[in-house]
């Protein structure tokens, strides 16, 4: 089962390029949302803010230097937490009152209304920044069940009828399991932890008990299938293929940086995932098409 599962990972990689591709369409969507917004929403800023100094003599030519020097001055070592520093609310507004101020001395009759524009500013970002999150997202969830449905058809290809069973029974053991696991954590708190480990134990039982019904039922013996041993060897092969996922991701990381880690890595960690939730029916399946048919009695005649 181990080397099964391990080989079955490394052969679906060959479907990296699925969710990869999904993933990147749902971001071009949201960022061709996105950009526009924020350059509508930056020039109502500059725009908001040469209104409000309308009645001073601030070169803007050397506002926008001032401000374009205290933007370079942030930590691009680390551009994720550059970019939230750059588009809060409270950092716009220290550093607009302080570029604002070498021209003009005291901004406390300009703070409010910086504010305010800066408010709107943060809020429209804001907005924009939903739309790509949630664009995002889509391309994911789609690139995870096109993957998920190639891969299906290489490792536990499946009907209509058996599809509808197989979550029929997951729902209600799920909720079973979970109402169980709840219950006893009200009755004694320490319980959580035996019922995380209990929790472990029962799907990896429930998941072969699925694959049995599924792809083995008349084929080979239940024991055969769901027995302590099965148990084991499908949680270690689940604990393997997510580190090698992980090791996956790092070495992008350690090779590349941590943004395009985290991009590629959403396509090993998808593909690692599929690959796990599939290994019980997969082992099954090998099982009950390796298992010899019932052998027929030929009936002997009498002379």
């Amino acid at each position: 089962m181990i080397k099964q599962g391990i080989i079955n990972f490394f052969k679906n990689l060959k479907y990296f390029f699925t969710p990869l591709g999904t993933l990147a369409l749902g971001l071009v969507f949201g960022l061709s949302v996105f950009i526009p917004g924020v350059v509508a929403a930056t020039g109502d800023l500059a725009r908001g803010v040469q209104t409000i100094l309308s009645d001073t003599t601030v070169d803007f030519n050397a506002l926008k230097g001032s401000l374009l020097t205290a933007v370079k001055a942030l930590e691009w070592g680390d551009p994720l937490a550059a970019v939230r520093t750059m588009v809060s609310e409270k950092w716009l507004t220290e550093t607009l009152n302080s570029c604002v101020g070498a021209f003009v001395g005291d901004t406390a009759a300009y703070s409010a209304a910086f504010k305010t524009v800066i408010g709107e500013f943060t809020h429209t970002l804001g907005v924009q920044l939903y739309a790509v999150i949630g664009f995002t997202a889509l391309g994911m969830i789609a690139g995870y069940l096109l993957t998920r449905l190639l891969i299906r058809r290489n490792m536990a290809k499946r009907t209509l009828r058996t599809f509808i069973l197989h979550a029929l029974v997951d729902s209600l053991l799920t909720v079973a399991l979970t109402g169980v696991c709840a219950w006893l954590a009200t009755l004694w708190k320490p319980s959580i932890f035996l019922s995380v480990l209990f929790a472990v134990v029962f799907f990896g039982s429930v998941s072969l008990f699925e694959a049995f019904l599924i792809h083995g039922r008349g084929r080979v013996t239940f024991k055969e299938i769901v027995n302590f041993k099965n148990v084991m060897r499908l949680f270690a092969t689940n604990l393997i293929i997510l580190a090698l996922s992980a090791a996956l991701v790092a070495a992008v990381v350690f090779l590349v940086n941590v943004i395009v880690g985290i991009f590629v890595g959403i396509a090993f960690l998808e593909i690692g995932f599929i690959v796990i939730a599939l290994n019980a029916e997969a082992y099954v399946k090998t099982v009950a098409e390796n298992a010899l048919p019932p052998q027929k009695q030929i009936p002997v005649k009498n002379d």
